[in-house]
C-alpha cells in the first residue's frame, strides 16, 4: 500500500440527486440516513478494502501507528471510525468537546496520510464535522451539511463562496438554500443588507 490520495477508487456521481431514503439531496442526511452514509463512506471503504489485501492482521493498529507514508488518509479516517477513544469510549475523535484524547487524535489525523485535492480536503472536513456535530459550531455543521451533496460530485467552493453561504446560514436561511440543486441557484440570492455593507468597506 502507498500513500496515494484517497477517494479515487470509485467514480463520483455525475450530478446531485435526491436520496431515495430520506428525500434530501444525496449525502445531506449523513450520517443518520444509512443511504446518505453509504453515498459518502463508500469512497473511504473502497480504500480500506484495498488496504486489507496483504496487510498486517491488525490493520487498524498498523494504520494508527503509521507515520503517514504507507496508507492514504482515507484509511486513517476509517481506522479512527473503527476505534474507540481511550478517554471517553466513543468512536475516536467524536467524543464530547472536553475529551482531550479525541482532540489529540483529531489533530493528528491532519498530519499524516498523503496529499489531498481541494475537493477531497473539503469532503474530509464535511465528513469529520458531520460525524461529530456537537464538537463544532452550528453554522459550521449547517454549512457542511448544505454543501456535501455538491462536494460528492466534485465541486469546490472558494473561500468567498463559502463565506457568502455561511452569512445566509447565520441569518437562518438554511431551508431556503437547501431547496436549490446547484451553487448557481444559491448564488442568485441577493446579498443580505448587512453583508452588502461589510463587503463595501
Amino acid at each position: 500500500m502507498t500513500s496515494a490520495p484517497g477517494l479515487r477508487q470509485l467514480a463520483r456521481p455525475d450530478a446531485v440527486a435526491p436520496c431515495a431514503d430520506c428525500g434530501e439531496l444525496s449525502g445531506r442526511g449523513y450520517p443518520e440516513c444509512s443511504a446518505c452514509e453509504d453515498a459518502v463512506d463508500r469512497f473511504w471503504a473502497a480504500d480500506w478494502l484495498a488496504a486489507l489485501a496483504g496487510t498486517p492482521s491488525d490493520l487498524i493498529a498498523a494504520v494508527l501507528s503509521d507515520d503517514g507514508g504507507t496508507y492514504p488518509w482515507t484509511c486513517l479516517d476509517w481506522a479512527l471510525r473503527l476505534s474507540n477513544c481511550a478517554g471517553c469510549g466513543r468512536e475516536a475523535t467524536t467524543g464530547e468537546i472536553e475529551c482531550a484524547y479525541c482532540a489529540i487524535a483529531d489533530e493528528k489525523r491532519w498530519m499524516a496520510g498523503g496529499t489531498m485535492s481541494p475537493n477531497e480536503h473539503s469532503l474530509r472536513q464535511a465528513r469529520i464535522v458531520l460525524r461529530a456535530p456537537h464538537r463544532h459550531r452550528a453554522s459550521q455543521v449547517a454549512y457542511w451539511r448544505l454543501v456535501l451533496p455538491f462536494l460528492l460530485v466534485g465541486d469546490v467552493f472558494s473561500a468567498r463562496q463559502a463565506q457568502r453561504l455561511r452569512s445566509f446560514l447565520i441569518a437562518g436561511r438554511y431551508q431556503e438554500l437547501s431547496a436549490f440543486t446547484s451553487y448557481e441557484e444559491m448564488a442568485s440570492l441577493p446579498d443580505l443588507p448587512w453583508r452588502e455593507v461589510s463587503l463595501s468597506t
